[in-house]
């Protein structure tokens, strides 16, 4: 949207645009396809807002009042109800939370997410630094041969980015491994905190918080962080100490997967 919108006539677009994408979803289906028998004579193609309403679940003046943009308190649930009623793509669910100002729900992954196979040539063309993938809980699906020789991100003990940091050989490689290990560890709890519905994020900390003081003692702060660039110092192999920035790419707007570059800072976009 503009910036140059102040925050009232921000809201007002937003309302607008609400009412223009329900109308048109609307619109764009029949009693037919949702399975209710068409009765009487139709001025406008399209469901009507009390056929949407009764598929809903909810009252027809409060369906209308939503349609229309009014300012009403919508919750979770009720926007998933009229989702399915208006039979919405997982994008346009996402996208109906945001018009509604609730907040939006991670989408769910795409049916077509690429392979591992796909992944591992992502971090083998031309990466100037070590690389990798790791899903929505940072299970490491691909790495290229700098991350496996310079990090050791490679199976094993190191099969996951967060886990291998307290509890693998991946750890050890990092000179300033407090400071990482805290960003990390407030970047994973902000990411679960999207997803209160998914078991497997607390079993991923209550493993560690078992088996690692450390871990422990940081999950226990609660601090939450965003990816961001943000410089490392790394043990090479060879003995000496190389600078990286560790920069991060979402591959899909679910977050499901994320590149994990190590550039070094001379070719670091957006670098500190």
């Amino acid at each position: 949207m503009d910036a140059t919108l102040s925050r009232t006539d921000r809201k007002l677009k937003r309302r607008s645009e609400l009412t223009h994408f329900l109308r048109t979803r609307r619109a764009g289906l029949s009693p037919a396809d949702v399975g209710l028998a068409a009765r009487g004579q139709r001025a406008r193609a399209g469901l009507r807002r009390e056929e949407v309403a009764v598929l809903a679940g909810v009252s027809a003046s409060w369906y209308a009042w939503l349609e229309q943009g009014r300012p009403i308190r919508v919750s979770d649930g009720v926007l998933d109800a009229v989702s399915r009623a208006l039979r919405l793509t997982e994008r346009e669910r996402v996208h109906l939370y945001r018009l509604a100002e609730a907040n939006p729900p991670l989408p769910a992954s795409s049916a077509e997410t690429p392979t591992a196979d796909v992944y591992q040539r992502v971090v083998d063309a031309q990466l100037l630094g070590p690389s990798c993938v790791i899903d929505r809980h940072w299970e490491i699906l691909a790495a290229n041969q700098l991350a496996a020789d310079v990090l050791g991100l490679v199976g094993g003990a190191n099969h996951n980015f967060l886990t291998s940091l307290f509890t693998g050989t991946h750890g050890e490689k990092y000179r300033d491994l407090p400071r990482v290990t805290r960003e990390m560890t407030a970047r994973f709890r902000l990411q679960a905190s999207y997803a209160a519905d998914d078991p497997r994020y607390e079993r991923i900390a209550d493993q560690l918080v078992q088996c690692d003081q450390r871990f422990a003692a940081l999950w226990n702060r609660h601090e939450v962080a965003e990816f961001e660039p943000t410089p490392v110092e790394v043990t090479h192999p060879d003995g000496g100490v190389r600078s990286y920035v560790l920069f991060t790419m979402d591959l899909d707007e679910a977050a499901s997967n994320r590149l994990l570059v190590y550039l070094p800072p001379e070719a670091a976009p957006l670098a500190a």
